[in-house]
């Protein structure tokens, strides 16, 4: 069964490549200025989420333009039920807020994506595909299953090449409930980011208003593209990735910088 279910797990290459995979982009046509602010941590989700929309608004409008209008409490119960799970409240917030778009640097799915997602990689591991567990790292070691797939994973976010950043409700041994971590058809290696979404979401955040994040805009497209790419340590803003935890440095286990991450 599998077989025919890992084709749904993609799209087609192209928007992989606006996404930044592996093979890095063309020299950028522009590099748009950050202005730091400095305000308090944001009290509560609510306004973490506000001064999260005001940034992308203000710094990459098109992004902005393309987030879509939120779930209903209706929804996300009726999710629930058909899904036989507990989404986490910071989850609920966040699909009430906003039900996908570009965001977080990645596509930032809609609950009717991450659905879609959720049970294609539950089918893929009821066919109990362990020559692929074999070759699964966690980092750090024992907080992630040693799973190639599960159904325990809400991917809500994705590369656009089968990867995922996801909420995980069944962690190894040594992980938390909940945690944020990497995931996928690529990621051999796998980052908790997080131990939870609310602080998944602070730090991402606070990478944006301090300044270390770089907008660009990307040659080789028709349509106007933009990316908004985390820094490194030093401000530097690589071309590319090879696994998700690229785009986080230094979130939860993720390395500081791609030439120190485990190969």
């Amino acid at each position: 069964m599998w077989r025919w279910l890992l084709p749904l797990l993609l799209v087609p290459a192209i928007l992989y490549a606006v996404t930044g995979g592996p093979v890095g982009p063309p020299p950028p046509l522009e590099v748009r200025r950050v202005t730091p602010v400095t305000l308090p941590e944001p009290r509560d989700l609510p306004e973490l989420l506000a001064r999260l929309a005001a940034w992308v608004a203000r710094e990459v409008p098109l992004h902005h333009a393309t987030l879509r209008p939120g779930v209903t409490d209706a929804a996300l119960d009726a999710f629930e039920v058909r899904q036989g799970v507990t989404l986490p409240p910071a989850l609920r917030a966040l699909y009430r807020w906003h039900d996908g778009g570009d965001l977080f640097g990645l596509k930032f799915l809609s609950l009717e994506h991450l659905e879609f997602q959720r049970v294609a990689w539950a089918e893929l591991a009821a066919d109990r595909m362990t020559d692929l567990d074999e070759v699964v790292v966690s980092h750090p070691p024992g907080a992630i299953r040693l799973l190639y797939a599960t159904g325990d994973w809400l991917p809500f976010l994705h590369d656009g090449g089968g990867n995922h950043v996801a909420l995980d409700l069944h962690p190894g041994p040594t992980g938390r409930p909940g945690q944020v971590i990497t995931t996928g058809r690529d990621e051999e290696h796998r980052f908790v980011l997080a131990p939870d979404l609310d602080t998944f979401l602070r730090e991402y955040l606070r990478r944006l208003e301090s300044g270390r994040v770089t907008v660009r805009r990307l040659s080789g497209f028709h349509d106007e593209t933009w990316e908004v790419r985390l820094q490194e340590p030093g401000g530097r803003a690589p071309d590319g990735y090879v696994v998700l935890a690229d785009l986080f440095p230094a979130f939860g286990a993720a390395p500081e910088r791609m030439d120190t991450r485990p190969h």
